[in-house]
Order: structure tokens, then sequence, then C-alpha cells
């Protein structure tokens, strides 16, 4: 497996895949017309419009030309000494095989490497396989809190990477 720095030639498989995760991930925890609503051409706009700003950070991870998964990251909006785990993705075919958790890895040492204090991220209450996944890895319970996706709200948490070592 490879991970490197995302750049505009994958941004469709990006794109791709945060649609595909989103419509599966949270059929149950989100009003199935806000997931509707979610389409391939908002998607690529969005990820084109994040790989170009120069404070975040894009990985992807491929297996050959197989693409794996993408972590997207960036300062904390709540606090600029925390780095923010802003989305991670990974194929469905592919989970349970370490891509996640290397993704993770990647933006950590990142987070490391440039000073930051503390690495954060957000997820959707209910969606437990990922809140299993960080809480393995080392994250705790930060905080409780109503989140706003465009309009659609939802019962979200943070968690908190405080120990950044772990990424050595």
């Amino acid at each position: 497996m490879i991970i490197r720095n995302a750049n505009i030639i994958d941004i469709e498989n990006i794109a791709n895949l945060y649609i595909t995760n989103w419509k599966n991930t949270y059929s149950e925890l989100l009003p199935q017309d806000f997931l509707d609503s979610l389409t391939v051409n908002s998607a690529i706009y969005k990820w084109s419009n994040y790989l170009n700003s120069e404070n975040n950070k894009l990985f992807v991870a491929y297996d050959e030309n197989t693409f794996l998964g993408f972590v997207a990251s960036k300062v904390d909006d709540e606090d600029a000494h925390w780095w923010y785990l802003d989305s991670l993705h990974v194929n469905k075919n592919s989970r349970g095989h370490g891509v996640g958790t290397k993704l993770i890895y990647e933006v950590g040492k990142y987070a490391l490497t440039n000073n930051y204090k503390s690495m954060s991220i957000c997820i959707v209450c209910g969606n437990d396989n990922a809140g299993n996944l960080y809480k393995k890895l080392g994250a705790t319970h930060y905080k409780y809190f109503v989140d706003d996706f465009g309009g659609t709200k939802s019962n979200s948490q943070k968690l908190v990477w405080r120990d950044l070592s772990i990424f050595k």
C-alpha cells in the first residue's frame, strides 16, 4: 500500500467514495432526503476546493492502481493548536486491512511533525465503528455537540488525541 499526498487526478475517486460512504454509513443516522441530495458533482467541487487550500492536507491510499481510501485534515476551527482529522473514508472491500489506521497515522505524524498539541475528530453519534476505531487508536471523548450539515442537524461527538507521540 502506498499513501501519498492527493492531487487533482485523485479527486474523482475521492468524490465517489465520499458520496458512497455517506449514503451507506449514515442511512440510519441522517435524514434520507439529505443523503439523496448528495451528488458526485458537488463532492468533486468540495474536494477540489479542499485540495487547493494550502492549509489543508489530503492523503490517498492505493494498492498498485486500486484506490483504497483517503483522509482529509486541517487546523481545528476550535483551537489553532490542534490538527483536525476532517474526513476519513475507506472502500468497503478494503476495510479491516489496516487502511484506515495507516491513514490516521499519516495525519497524526503530520500533526506531530508540524508541532500541533493535539489532534481531533468529530463523528456522528451512532457511527460506532468509526468511534471504536478512533478510541482503539488512543482518541478520548472531548464533548458532545449538535453538528449542522447544510441545515441538517445531527448529534455528534468530538474526540481528541492529546498525546501525538503515539504517531511516531
